[in-house]
């Protein structure tokens, strides 16, 4: 289900925090990649509608919902400051168009160290926290209910949303997924999908990790 992130033709948000290192991270093989850089995030989202509902009749005023959706999408994630966003577009059962965002954003709790400790800290008092198995360690995913308007719609729907926090030991640095749909059918996946990803994550060399925590605690001791 996972692929490796191209490197090529991506353009992500170049304002958004990230480590001082490089990492992995697999993605869903049927998601699209969303351009947030600000010079060519319009032209992408055009691009991107139609190749997902290629060969499908879509309507002139769905097209326009999906491509609002998208938009608000794409300044959510740059005022949030994600590093890098999915989305899911696609016909639901009922035969309505359906969508879901998944986001990667990065924590950097300098000088304290990431850890489960400071993540339960942050946690809404609201919904639910279960911890999650990773290659790194656990995580721990956090699961609550709001409400939205879909896009095309003109009333709030009950909305389900998740976010995962994994610290990355020996650093600073936690990588945050949130993800949130409005389609009962999709929760499941959904929440299979954000485990998945949290599992891919890992540093691609941890003497890097070693040596970015060597440097910050320098900066602290100067």
């Amino acid at each position: 289900m996972l692929d490796p992130l191209p490197a090529h033709d991506l353009k992500l948000n170049p304002h958004a925090p990230h480590p001082d290192f490089a990492w992995f991270i697999g993605i869903p093989s049927d998601w699209a990649l969303l351009d947030t850089h600000p010079e060519s995030w319009q032209r992408s989202a055009a691009r991107m509608v139609d190749d997902r509902f290629f060969g499908q009749r879509l309507r002139a005023a769905e097209r326009r919902a999906v491509l609002q959706f998208v938009e608000q999408l794409v300044a959510d994630c740059q005022r949030a400051g994600a590093s890098l966003s999915l989305v899911q577009l696609g016909r639901m059962s009922t035969g309505a168009v359906g969508s879901a965002g998944l986001h990667l954003g990065w924590f950097d709790s300098a000088p304290q160290p990431a850890g489960l400790a400071l993540i339960r800290q942050t946690l809404p008092r609201t919904g639910t926290a279960e911890e999650v198995d990773t290659p790194l360690g656990p995580g721990v995913l956090h699961r609550d209910i709001a409400s939205t308007v879909p896009p095309g719609g003109l009333t709030r729907v009950r909305s389900t949303v998740l976010q995962l926090f994994l610290p990355l030991p020996g650093t600073t640095w936690t990588a945050v997924l949130s993800a949130a749909t409005p389609h009962p059918e999709m929760e499941q996946v959904l929440t299979e999908v954000i485990v998945a990803v949290a599992q891919s994550i890992k540093p691609a060399d941890q003497a890097d990790v070693a040596a970015a925590g060597e440097a910050e605690r320098g900066d602290d001791h100067d």
